[in-house]
C-alpha cells in the first residue's frame, strides 16, 4: 500500500555527493528546493562543495556505524550515489534499517538489487523503503509497466538499452560488477545464469541494431513491479570495462555535453502476452547522466513528502507508470 503522509518536506542525506553525478544531483536538489545535507569520504572535496552549495556536510567511511547514525539523525531519506555500490550499498542499507531512514540509490549493479530484495523483511520491520536503481530504472521500470498494460496476461519481456554519452569513473568501476554477474535471465519466474548467449537485433527507429545480452537488473526490479515470468535484457554496446580493460575514456569532472537531445538515449520494451500478442514501446530521453539525475531527485522528493511503500521496492512498484509524467522522457507506442 502506498503511504502518503505528506508531513511537509523531510530532510535528505546525499552520500557520495562529490563525484561527477553526485554534484549534478546536488544542483538538481537545490533547483527543486529540497532540504538536504551531503556526505562522503573526502573532507577537502566535501568542504569545498558544502561552501559552494551552502549546506552542511559529514565526513565518514561507509564502515563507520556511529557516524552513519549521526549523519542520518533527523533525516527522512538517504540517497546513495557512491559507486561502485558493491563497496557501499550493504553498509548504507543496514544503517538506514538501524536508524529508520528510507534508502534510495542509483546503482545499475544487479547484485545490489538482489541484496535489497534480501533486506525486504528487515525494511518492513523498520518501517522503511529500500529502493535501489532510482536512476535509469525510473524510466525503464515504469515503461515496462506501461507496455505490460497493452497485452492480456503479459508472459515474456525483452528490453534493449541504446545509450548515448560517456561514462563517469564510478560507472566504469560499477560496470565490472555488472559484467561479473554474468548473463542473467528469468525463466518461469526463476533467475538463471546462462553459460552461452547470443546477440539480438532491436530497432530503435533507425533500423536493426545488434545488442548484447547484459544483466541490467530488470530480472529483479521489473519482476518486482510486474511479475512477468520470462525476462531478457540487452545493451547496444560493450560496457566500459570489458575483460579487465577500459573500453571508453571516462567523463571528466565538470565535462558536459553540448546537446543532450542531439543523440538521445533510448529504451525499447517488447512484451509478449500469453496469447502470443506482441507489443513494443520506446522511451526517448536525454543523452548522458541527466535522466539519472532528474529521476533520482524525483524519487527522493516523493519520499521526502511521505510517498513510499515499506520493504524492497522498484520505482514502478511504488509509483507506477505515472512516474514517467514527471521525467523528461518521450514515450512512443509501436
Amino acid at each position: 500500500m502506498l503511504t502518503k503522509q505528506d508531513p511537509g518536506k523531510g530532510k535528505l542525506l546525499i552520500y557520495g555527493a562529490t563525484g561527477h553525478t553526485g554534484k549534478m544531483i546536488c544542483q538538481e536538489a537545490i533547483k527543486c528546493g529540497l532540504n538536504f545535507e551531503i556526505a562522503g569520504r573526502n573532507r577537502r572535496k566535501l568542504l569545498a562543495l558544502s561552501q559552494q552549495l551552502s549546506v552542511p556536510f559529514h565526513v565518514f567511511s561507509v564502515e563507520d556505524k556511529t557516524e552513519w547514525s549521526k549523519a542520518l539523525a533527523e533525516k527522512t531519506c538517504l540517497l546513495n550515489i557512491a559507486g561502485p555500490f558493491s563497496e557501499t550499498a550493504e553498509m548504507a542499507m543496514q544503517a538506514c534499517i538501524t536508524n529508520g531512514v528510507h534508502y534510495v540509490d542509483i546503482t545499475a549493479e544487479v547484485d545490489i538489487y538482489r541484496l535489497a530484495e534480501s533486506r525486504n523483511a528487515a525494511a518492513v520491520a523498520a518501517g522503511i523503503m529500500i529502493l535501489p536503481g532510482a536512476g535509469l530504472f525510473s524510466t525503464y521500470d515504469p515503461l515496462v509497466v506501461h507496455t505490460a498494460k497493452r497485452v492480456e496476461a503479459p508472459a515474456a519481456l525483452r528490453t534493449a538499452f541504446q545509450y548515448s554519452g560517456g561514462f563517469t569513473p564510478g560507472s566504469i568501476a560499477s560496470s565490472a560488477n555488472i559484467i561479473n554477474a554474468g548473463v542473467l535471465v528469468r525463466k518461469n519466474g526463476s533467475i538463471q545464469r546462462l553459460d552461452h548467449s547470443t546477440p539480438a537485433n532491436f530497432d530503435f527507429g533507425e533500423g536493426p541494431m545488434e545488442c548484447l545480452p547484459t544483466p541490467l537488473g530488470g530480472v529483479v526490479l521489473c519482476y518486482r513491479s510486474t511479475g512477468i515470468p520470462d525476462i531478457e535484457e540487452y545493451f547496444q554496446m560493450k560496457l566500459p570495462v570489458a575483460d579487465g580493460e577500459q573500453a571508453q575514456k571516462p567523463i571528466q569532472d565538470g565535462q558536459e555535453q553540448a546537446d543532450l537531445w542531439e543523440a538521445p538515449s533510448k529504451i525499447l520494451v517488447e512484451i509478449t502476452g500469453a496469447d502470443g500478442d506482441k507489443v513494443k514501446s520506446l522511451a526517448i530521453m536525454q543523452a548522458g547522466y541527466m535522466p539519472t539525475v532528474k529521476a533520482a531527485i524525483q524519487v527522493a522528493s516523493r519520499v521526502l513528502h511521505g510517498s513510499f511503500k515499506t520493504g524492497f521496492q522498484s520505482p514502478a512498484s511504488v509509483y507506477g507508470e505515472e512516474l514517467l509524467q514527471d521525467l523528461d522522457v518521450r514515450i512512443v507506442d509501436l
